[in-house]
């Protein structure tokens, strides 16, 4: 019974660890070409977006800060010479007795041994925290482009579907023309076609509205056009497989 009061505790560690975050697939490495559409977006967001070199820049800030921090004790070292009738003419006949030409020392204050070793913990926690600056910007940026790539392939099936039902009540809108020209229906019913005919044009408006949002926002991430990302034809296709009306 004692064993299993402690299973839990070794049982944790274990599920901690299956559960780390692999960064590599969260933005696919530059050596890998991938053929998913969805993935390029990310690495081409994550490439190209000035937010995210800012984060890589300053790991690598944090990482030379963190070897000044290292080598500060070199400053307590010095050495210096001295500028005398002897160093000038070291052949004259002149007997030097209280100017050495050179001079080294080292000087050790009790501060240093406190200080440098701080200074080092904190650039070392400055460098682990930018490495999870850029980590964090990972999960955000593959977020952005998955999330709003989702609203793109929403919009774009509701202009598809919504352009179909619009041909739809644009049948019956001109046949209701013809009958009314003809007495077949009152003006009412003649009304009523043409009014939902406009609202579902209305319909389709909005979604190629929505789309074009959505679509501007992913280029501003990815920083290039979207026709011109490889696999967009296909993505595209594929959408309009998924949007038609049996």
């Amino acid at each position: 019974m004692k064993f299993l009061r402690f299973l839990p505790v070794l049982i944790f560690p274990l599920a901690a660890h299956a559960q780390s975050i692999d960064y590599n697939k969260i933005i696919l490495p530059d050596r890998v070409v991938t053929k998913n559409f969805e993935e390029r977006l990310v690495q081409l967001a994550w490439n190209n977006h000035p937010s995210n070199l800012v984060v890589i820049q300053n790991v690598d800030i944090a990482q030379k800060e963190k070897g000044v921090a290292r080598w500060r004790w070199l400053d307590d070292i010095y050495a210096n010479g001295n500028l005398n009738e002897y160093t000038l003419h070291p052949n004259a006949s002149l007997t030097n007795v209280y100017y050495p030409r050179y001079n080294f020392g080292v000087r050790v204050t009790l501060g240093s041994f406190v200080n440098i070793p701080l200074q080092t913990r904190a650039a070392n926690g400055r460098l682990i925290n930018a490495a999870h600056l850029v980590n964090e910007k990972k999960l955000t940026v593959r977020e952005e482009i998955l999330g709003n790539l989702e609203k793109l392939k929403q919009y774009y099936k509701f202009i598809k579907i919504r352009a179909q039902i619009k041909e739809d009540f644009r049948t019956m809108y001109k046949d209701a023309e013809k009958k009314f020209s003809t007495g077949e229906i009152n003006i009412e019913r003649y009304r009523a076609a043409v009014q939902a005919y406009y609202d579902q044009s209305e319909l389709v408006i909005e979604a190629q509205a929505n789309y074009n949002g959505v679509k501007i926002i992913l280029e501003s991430l990815v920083g290039v056009p979207l026709p011109d990302i490889e696999g967009y034809k296909e993505f595209i296709s594929r959408l309009d497989a998924e949007a038609k009306i049996d």
